[in-house]
């Protein structure tokens, strides 16, 4: 659990980063990364979220 959320604040870092590096050289390549960043970023916070949806309805049993 605890190691999703790490993921998370990873992706969260590192699309900073890349956007970053788009505002400084203009070049297209860092929006790339910057789109699979927040791909992943959104899969492991849809992945976190089902986990809790899962642990709520097991709880409830």
């Amino acid at each position: 659990m605890l190691a999703i959320r790490l993921l998370i604040l990873l992706a969260l870092i590192l699309l900073v980063i890349t956007l970053l590096g788009y505002a400084i050289s203009r070049d297209r390549r860092w929006l790339t990364y910057a789109g699979l960043v927040f791909k992943g970023g959104v899969a492991l916070t849809m992945l976190l979220m089902l986990v809790f949806v899962i642990q709520r309805l097991v709880m409830a049993v």
